[in-house]
């Protein structure tokens, strides 16, 4: 495959990455691939934002995340949006596996936390009940992940959701995943025992920034939000 250098957003320090749940995504998915095709050179790059760096600048990206790739002939392709990303994903090894009905347990998922954690919806009962989905599909289906047990692609997507729910949800809405759905908890614990999770993980402070950043969502006293730039980066991976 050759090199495959993939942009992130720089997070409140201008170095480790930004808490954008898609980013981490991206991130841990680029792992997944490099894991299973030993061609593949991965080099993950950070910028800031409103600040670009010149090497960023170079590549002819406009935005973040994106992907530069360069073959073995040296021949230069950039993928900026999220189709073009994921389409060029999915030409990498190792194919899909069909997780039809994984995705059906866990389309919904994501929009009901959005919906949760900026006021549409006042009360956590839609979203447990989109959890309650998920852990039923992990009982019924007796793997460690979604379709085995080793990671697969549906899993990084998920999984990375299911964390960036998780720390935005106990620290904007004090709310935390019920813990009687076992097999959604021993799931999480799963992705977070394996390297390309931890590798790819933002720290707790810059998820929690990204969620108060965006519109409708609850947002920090200016000191609050001074404290999490400040303070050493956590990361919790401990249920």
């Amino acid at each position: 495959m050759g090199k495959i250098a993939l942009w992130l957003a720089a997070g409140s320090n201008n170095v480790h990455p930004a808490g954008d749940p898609y980013a981490h995504h991206l991130f841990m998915r680029c792992l997944f691939h490099a894991n299973h095709d030993s061609s593949i050179k991965l080099d993950v790059k950070t910028t800031n934002v409103n600040k670009t760096s010149q090497e960023f600048k170079e590549t002819g990206l406009r935005r973040m995340p994106g992907i530069c790739t360069a073959d073995e002939n040296g021949q230069m392709q950039t993928f900026e949006t999220e189709d073009e990303i994921l389409d060029f994903l999915e030409f990498l090894k190792p194919p899909r596996s069909d997780d039809e009905e994984a995705e059906n347990a866990t389309c919904d998922l994501f929009r009901q936390f959005a919906r949760f954690v900026k006021d549409v919806e006042h009360k956590s009962t839609v979203l447990n009940t989109e959890l309650l989905r998920v852990d039923k599909y992990l009982s019924e289906r007796g793997t460690r992940f979604l379709l085995s047990d080793d990671v697969s692609h549906i899993d990084c997507l998920v999984i990375t959701r299911l964390h960036s729910i998780r720390i935005a949800a106990k620290a904007l809405k004090n709310y935390d995943i019920p813990p009687e759905l076992t097999y959604l908890l021993n799931y999480l614990r799963a992705g977070y025992d394996t390297d390309i999770f931890r590798l790819s993980c933002p720290s707790d402070q810059e998820i929690i920034l990204h969620w108060t950043e965006l519109k409708d969502t609850p947002t920090l006293m200016a000191k609050e939000r001074a404290k999490l730039v400040r303070d050493e980066p956590v990361y919790s991976f401990s249920i």
